[in-house]
C-alpha cells in the first residue's frame, strides 16, 4: 500500500487550507491537470542563486506530486495558460507585484487572473572578511588584517561569517536570505507537502497528485523573529540537513555578529600585551597554547582601549556591517587579583551575577569609546555564565550596546520559579536598555555526547510557545545550538518534532500546539495516529516534571516505569501499522530510545553493583560493576561503573591488575564525554592507576601515565597530585634531591587544599631531616 495515497484528502480538513474552499466564489484553475501540465515556472536569468534553487525546489515537487515535471524558462510563453512566477522580475514589476512592503525574509503568494507569483525579501551578502571562501583562507586573511590595522589582532569572524555554513551544490550559504524559498515552501506545505524528519528515507510526506489546482489569494507573511538560526551541522558537508533547516522558514534575516570579542585583541599579543590578560593564581598572564594566548583576559583600560581601536578599525573597514562583539571569552570565571581587591567580585549576587558588574562596566565603557566615531553602530555583549544578571551600578546601558541573553528553556523553564527568574532577568535588561539589539542564545544539548539523557525524549511545546510569546517584540530572534555530531543531527526520529515546533514559533508564537501535534500524528504515523499523539502528549508531561536531570540520582525526574511505557505505547503504535513507511517512521523512534531502555538496564546493574560493593561481596560486585560498564549507553554512567569495579577489584578482590584494567578503561574516557562534574572521577582513575603502577614498580609505566594529564588540569589540585606522585617514584629510586624539588615545588602550587599541603610538608620535613641529618 502506498501511504501517501489518502494524504490529499486530509488536507481537505486542514484549518490552513479551509479558507482557501470556503468560498465557492474564489476562482481556481489547475497548475497540473490529470498529469498534465496546464503552467511553466518563469525565472528571471539574472535571479539569485537561491531563487533558482527555489524554482527548482518547485519543479521537483511538483512532479513527485503530480508525475508532470514543469519547465522553468525565462520568460512567458504564449500558448501556455497559466504562469508561476518565482521571485522577483520584470514580469512580477509588471504586475504591479513588490516586496518593498516587507521584511527581510518575508515573502507573498499572489495568486489571480491566471498566475500564481511566489516571491520574497531575498538578499546575498557578502562574505567577511572579503575573499573568506574556505578555513585555509584563514592565515593569509588574518595577515592581511593585521597589515591593516597595524595590530596583532585575529581576524574578524566566528559567526560573522563561516565558510562552512556555503553549500556549493545549491549556491548560498545559510546568511543569505531566502523569503522566495520560503514562499515556494509555503505553497507546498498549503498543497500538502510536509518535510517532517531529515536523515530518515521515510521522513518526507508528499500527497499524490494528478491535479494540483490553485485558488486565487493574497498572503504575506513575516518571520515575527528576524534572527531564527538552530545549527546541528555544517551545509557545506550536509546538504539534507541544510534544506531541512530552509524548509521550516529558519535563516538570518540580518548580519549580526555577537560571539566572544576580546579574544580577537588577546589571541596573538601574549608577548607584546601582557597587560591584556588577567594575574589569576593557576592561570599564566602570557600563556600560549596553539599560536593563541590563552587565561583570563583583564577588562581593564589597556584592553577597553584595544576593543574600542578593533571596533573602530573593523566599522572602517566594513561599513555595511552593524555589530561587532566585546564579550569576554566563552566560560569566562577568573579576574585579575588586583581587580578582585578593588572589589569587583559580588558573591552576594550568585553564580549568575557575581562577575555582572565586573563584564558590563567594561561593555558599557567599550560602547562608549566606540560611540564617538561610529553613534550609528552597534557592540555586543554576552549576559552570560556568572554575568547574567543586569550590572547595578547602570542606570542606562549605553544606546550603542546590544545584550544577547543566554538561557536553556528546556532545563530552566522547567521549574515555575526558575522560568519566574529568567523572564524577571530578561525583563531587567530590556528595561536598562537604548538599543533594540537583544537575542537569546539558547541550548538544545539535551542529547550531546556529554549529557546524560541518551535516548529519552525530550519535548517541551508549551515551554517554547510561551518563551516565544514573551518574547515577541522584544527579542530580535535567537541562535540555537542543538544537539549535533559529524555531519548529522543525533537523533533525527526524536528531535525533529520539537525542532519543528520551534521554527514555526519564530513565525507564529500563537501556533495551535494540538492542531500541530494532531495533524503531524495523522499525517506521519497514519493508523497509529492516536498512539503516537499518546507518546508525545507522555513525553511533554515526564519532561515537565519537577526533579533532577541526572537519572542515577533517585530524585530523577524520569522512572524505570515510564521507560517501560513508553516502549508499551509504542508497541501498540506499531501494531497498528504494516511493514510500510509508518511502520519504519515508529521503528526509528524506537531504534532512537533503545540508549534509555539499556541506561536503565545499566543501572539496575550499577545499583546491584553498589549494593554488593557495600556489602564487601566481591565477586557479586564485579560482576554487576562490569554489566553495568558494558551495557551503558552514556559515558557518565560507564566510568562511575568502572571505577567502582576498580575498588572492588583492589580491595575486594584483591586482584590489582583488574582494578588497572578497570581505571584505565576509564581514563580513556574523553573527557569532552563527560559533564564537568564527572571529570573528577576520571582523574582518579588517572592517579589511582599511578598508584598500583607504583606498588608493582612499574615505574617506567606510571611516569609515562603521569605524562598524560589534560592540560586543562595541569595547575592547582591535579597538578600537585602529580607533582607529589613523581616525588614518591623519585624517592622510591633513591633519587632524593629530585624528590625534594617535586615536594617543594607541589606545596608551592595554588589551590590546594591545605590539609594535602600540610601532609606533603610533613613528608617533606621528614625526607630532608634524613637527607641532611
Amino acid at each position: 500500500m502506498n501511504p501517501l495515497k489518502h494524504i490529499a484528502l486530509l488536507f481537505t480538513l486542514c484549518p490552513i487550507l479551509s479558507a482557501l474552499s470556503q468560498n465557492e466564489e474564489v476562482a481556481s484553475w489547475a497548475l497540473i491537470q490529470n498529469g498534465k501540465a496546464q503552467s511553466e515556472i518563469v525565472l528571471s536569468a539574472d535571479a539569485l542563486p537561491q531563487v533558482k534553487f527555489a524554482a527548482q525546489e518547485l519543479q521537483t515537487h511538483l512532479e513527485k506530486m503530480s508525475g508532470t515535471k514543469l519547465p522553468i524558462v525565462e520568460a512567458p510563453s504564449a500558448e501556455v495558460p497559466h504562469q508561476i512566477y518565482v521571485g522577483e522580475s520584470k514580469f512580477t514589476r509588471d504586475l504591479g507585484l513588490s516586496s518593498a512592503d516587507l521584511k527581510m525574509e518575508g515573502f507573498k503568494i499572489v495568486a489571480k487572473d491566471g498566475y500564481l507569483a511566489l516571491f520574497g525579501r531575498d538578499a546575498t551578502y557578502p562574505r567577511y572578511p572579503r575573499g573568506f571562501n574556505d578555513l585555509y583562507d584563514v592565515e593569509r586573511l588574518r595577515t592581511e588584517w593585521q597589515e591593516y590595522t597595524g595590530e596583532k589582532w585575529d581576524m574578524p569572524g566566528n559567526g560573522l561569517y563561516d565558510p562552512r555554513f556555503y553549500n556549493k551544490e545549491v549556491g548560498f550559504s545559510t546568511y543569505d536570505p531566502t523569503g522566495t524559498l520560503f514562499a515556494v515552501y509555503e505553497f507546498l506545505e498549503r498543497q500538502g507537502v510536509r518535510w517532517y524528519s531529515p536523515y530518515l528515507e521515510e521522513g518526507t510526506v508528499i500527497p499524490d497528485l494528478p491535479t494540483v489546482n490553485v485558488s486565487a489569494q493574497e498572503v504575506a507573511l513575516n518571520p515575527v523573529f528576524s534572527y531564527r538560526f538552530m545549527r546541528w551541522s555544517f551545509p557545506r558537508v550536509d546538504l539534507e540537513g541544510f534544506l531541512w533547516f530552509k524548509r521550516q522558514k529558519m535563516g538570518i534575516s540580518e548580519i549580526a555578529w555577537f560571539g566572544h570579542g576580546t579574544d580577537y585583541v588577546t589571541n596573538f599579543t601574549a608577548e607584546t600585551h601582557p597587560e591584556y590578560r588577567a594575574v589569576v593564581p593557576g592561570v599564566q598572564t602570557s600563556k600560549v597554547e596553539n599560536g593563541k594566548n590563552v587565561g583570563a583576559p583583564r577588562l581593564a583600560p589597556p584592553l577597553r582601549d584595544a576593543m574600542i581601536r578593533f571596533a573602530d578599525k573593523f566599522f572602517e573597514r566594513y561599513p555595511e556591517i552593524d555589530t561587532c562583539p566585546v564579550a569576554p571569552t566563552d566560560g569566562f570565571i577568573a579576574i585579575d587579583q588586583r581587580d578582585v581587591d578593588a572589589g569587583w567580585v559580588r558573591d552576594e549576587r550568585g553564580k549568575v551575577g557575581r562577575l555582572s558588574e565586573y563584564v558590563w562596566t567594561f561593555a558599557n565603557d567599550v560602547a562608549k569609546g566606540v560611540g564617538e566615531k561610529h553613534p550609528d553602530k552597534t557592540v555586543m555583549g554576552l549576559a552570560y555564565g556568572n554575568a547574567r544578571l543586569i550590572p547595578e551600578s547602570i542606570e542606562k546601558l549605553s544606546p550603542n550596546l546590544g545584550v544577547v541573553f543566554c538561557q536553556t528553556r528546556s532545563l530552566e523553564m522547567v521549574s515555575p520559579e526558575e522560568r519566574a527568574n529568567i523572564l524577571a532577568w530578561r525583563k531587567q535588561w530590556t528595561e536598562i536598555m537604548s538599543s533594540p539589539e537583544f537575542y537569546v542564545w539558547e541550548y538544545y544539548l539535551n542529547h550531546g555526547d556529554n549529557r546524560r539523557l541518551p535516548g529519552i525524549p525530550v519535548v517541551f511545546s508549551k515551554i517554547m510557545q510561551e518563551d516565544a510569546q514573551s518574547l515577541r517584540g522584544i527579542s530580535k530572534g535567537e541562535y540555537v545550538e542543538c544537539s549535533y555530531g559529524p555531519g548529522m543531527m543525533l537523533n533525527p526520529a526524536l528531535n525533529h518534532y520539537p525542532y519543528m515546533v520551534q521554527a514555526r514559533l519564530y513565525w507564529d508564537p500563537d501556533l495551535d500546539l494540538d492542531a500541530f501535534l494532531s495533524e503531524y500524528c495523522t499525517l506521519y504515523y497514519g493508523p497509529a495516529a492516536a498512539e503516537m499523539k499518546e507518546f508525545f502528549t507522555f513525553a511533554e508531561e515526564v519532561w515537565m516534571r519537577p526533579g533532577s536531570r541526572d537519572l542515577t540520582s533517585e530524585e530523577s525526574f524520569l522512572k524505570a516505569p515510564d521507560v517501560d511505557r513508553y516502549f508499551e505505547i509504542l508497541g501498540r503504535a506499531k501494531a497498528k501499522t504494516v511493514d510500510d513507511a509508518y511502520r519504519k517512521r515508529i521503528d526509528a523512534i524506537a531504534k532512537e530510545c533503545e540508549p534509555m531502555q539499556s541506561l536503565f538496564s545499566a543501572q539496575t546493574y550499577l545499583a546491584k553493583g553498589l549494593e554488593a560493593l557495600k556489602a564487601k561481596e566481591g565477586e557479586t560486585a564485579v560482576r554487576n560493576l562490569r554489566l553495568a560498564a558494558d551495557k551503558a549507553q552514556d559515558s557518565t554512567t560507564r566510568i562511575e561503573a568502572l571505577s567502582k569495579l576498580g575498588l572492588a577489584y583492589r580491595d575486594l578482590l584483591k586482584d590489582r591488575q583488574g582494578a588497572l584494567d578497570a581505571w584505565l578503561e576509564a581514563w580513556r574516557i574523553p573527557p569532552g564525554k563527560l559533564p564537568g562534574n564527572k571529570r573528577a572521577i576520571r582523574m582518579h582513575a588517572w592517579i589511582d592507576s599511578v598508584q598500583i603502577y607504583r606498588a608493582e614498580r612499574k615505574y617506567d609505566e606510571a611516569l609515562k601515565l603521569l605524562g598524560e594529564y589534560d592540560s586543562q588540569h595541569a595547575r592547582g589540585s591535579w597538578k600537585f597530585t602529580a607533582l607529589k606522585a613523581r616525588g614518591d617514584i623519585a624517592n622510591d629510586l633513591g633519587n632524593k634531591e629530585e624528590a625534594i624539588q617535586l615536594y617543594r615545588t607541589a606545596i608551592a602550587e595554588e589551590n590546594v587544599r591545605p590539609e594535602r599541603v600540610q601532609s606533603l610538608q610533613q613528608q617533606l620535613n621528614r625526607l630532608t631531616q634524613a637527607t641532611n641529618p
